[in-house]
């Protein structure tokens, strides 16, 4: 058998080595071939300003991974689509926490994998967390919350869910938009929106957390289904119940001067002039006339389990701390080049709402409302099976017996009052009859247009939106 020679051993040594090293690069991504993939919590008012954020920090950290956001029409934060299974890092509504969790979709982080531990808001935080391990990290939070002008004592006040109806009244209007400084305004269209509720009311109610999931009609809490019928006769029907291409479309409407008050997340105040800015004052909507801990809503950041296959575990953990990050929160919520004021999106961090708070109070404020007590909004692993189940169920009855009345236009216009009797007659003749009222005003009637107000709201065709 012929020896190799020394010369001849290294040059073997050099061709598997170099072999090793093709088979190296071929099996495993470095950083300069790999992108990550990441899907947003897409219903906030400036997305693209989120995007630009992230970009900006994550090159500081990563310069040569390049970050591909997928469309909000492949994700929407959880409440109908599944996580994409090549999306590295997502956001979700914490609503599905559980629910998630329980389909290994939630890749669990050491406490040493978290960067700012100790800046976080406690019921965010604590939400996230399950034995020692975390499995998301808290990006943005929201509640339920009463907007009022903050000269308003009567409202600042009221501090019970009576209270507040005894200041707003019932059946003050009938038309879609108020026709002044009158009633409530709230979103009760979605049936997602509507279960939700349900449920943070007869919390408010009970106390009881995990949430008590009715799964037939005869489990609603009858209590809390009437508190929410509250809530829609307080506003009109018409109102709570119509479904706005824009979500921040009843914020608008406060600030160009229709409503008394109107029950919205934080955000809504990203719509509102810069003089309803400066004048407005909210707090936690009480649901009922308890005093029990108040529910937060939170969107979470998730690294995808499928980041183990493709091997981009700690860049996407890593990734996941930099869209959680101090800086990159203030830069993706508060103002930019194209806009002065901040998304008056709700952060989890305390270091966020202070460092905005320094040129938009408002954020003290905001940050005033989180407690020690605040709890994290969670349904359980059940959540979809739930909603699928009960959501229209929950909308429905919160519409039934709705005893005010709902506006209607006429067939012509009416010149007055003499001739409005035969008109409004006509018109309600089908919808349980007149109730006396019309008007020619906007934002009541169309321009050049007139309503008539009938007794019977149209249940049967009021869709029920997501």
């Amino acid at each position: 058998m012929r020896r190799l020679t020394r010369f001849g051993l290294m040059r073997v040594l050099t061709l598997v080595l170099s072999i090793v090293g093709v088979v190296s690069i071929v099996g495993c991504k470095t950083a300069n071939d790999t992108e990550l993939t990441v899907g947003l919590y897409p219903y906030v008012p400036r997305l693209e300003q989120f995007k630009t954020a992230i970009r900006t920090e994550w090159a500081k950290v990563q310069p040569t991974v390049s970050l591909k956001f997928i469309s909000p029409k492949e994700w929407d934060g959880g409440y109908k689509k599944d996580p994409p299974a090549n999306a590295d890092v997502y956001v979700f509504d914490a609503m599905f926490f559980e629910y998630f969790k329980s389909k290994d979709w939630l890749e669990p982080m050491q406490a040493s994998e978290v960067k700012g531990l100790n800046d976080f808001v406690k019921y965010a935080i604590d939400g996230v967390k399950v034995g020692e391990q975390y499995y998301a990290i808290p990006q943005l939070g929201c509640a339920n919350l009463l907007f009022y002008q903050k000269d308003d004592t009567e409202l600042a006040n009221s501090t019970t869910l009576s209270k507040i109806n005894s200041v707003l009244s019932q059946c003050t209007y009938t038309s879609k938009i108020p026709p002044d400084r009158r009633g409530l305004m709230l979103d009760m269209a979605g049936g997602t929106t509507n279960a939700a509720l349900y449920l943070d009311t007869a919390h408010s109610l009970t106390g009881k957390y995990p949430f008590p999931l009715p799964w037939n009609e005869s489990q609603i809490n009858t209590t809390a289904m009437n508190n929410m019928r509250k809530l829609l006769v307080m506003a009109s029907y018409e109102n709570g119940t119509a479904s706005l291409s824009d979500p921040y479309e009843r914020a608008k409407w406060f600030s160009n001067g229709w409503g008394r008050a109107f029950i919205g997340y934080t955000e809504s105040m990203s719509a509102m002039s810069k003089e309803m800015q400066q004048n407005i004052g909210f707090k936690v909507m009480p649901l009922s006339d308890d005093n029990n801990p108040p529910v937060f809503y939170a969107d979470v950041i998730a690294v995808n389990t499928t980041t183990q296959q493709r091997g981009t575990r700690y860049l996407a953990v890593q990734l996941a701390n930099v869209m959680a990050a101090s800086a990159t929160m203030v830069a993706s919520i508060g103002p930019d080049s194209d806009n002065p004021y901040p998304q008056y999106l709700m952060a989890t961090r305390p270091s966020v709402f202070q460092t905005l708070a320094s040129s938009f109070p408002l954020y003290q404020n905001m940050y005033n409302l989180i407690t020690d007590n605040t709890i994290m909004f969670n349904v359980s692993d059940q959540s979809r099976q739930w909603l699928d189940a009960m959501k229209n169920t929950i909308s429905a009855n919160a519409r039934q017996n709705y005893p005010c009345a709902c506006d209607y236009p006429t067939s012509k216009r009416i010149p007055n009052n003499s001739a409005a009797p035969p008109i409004c007659e006509a018109t309600c003749e089908d919808r349980g009859g007149w109730n006396g009222q019309w008007t020619n005003d906007p934002p009541a009637a169309p321009k050049g247009k007139s309503v008539c107000g009938c007794t019977a709201c149209p249940v049967s065709s009021m869709s029920i939106t997501k």
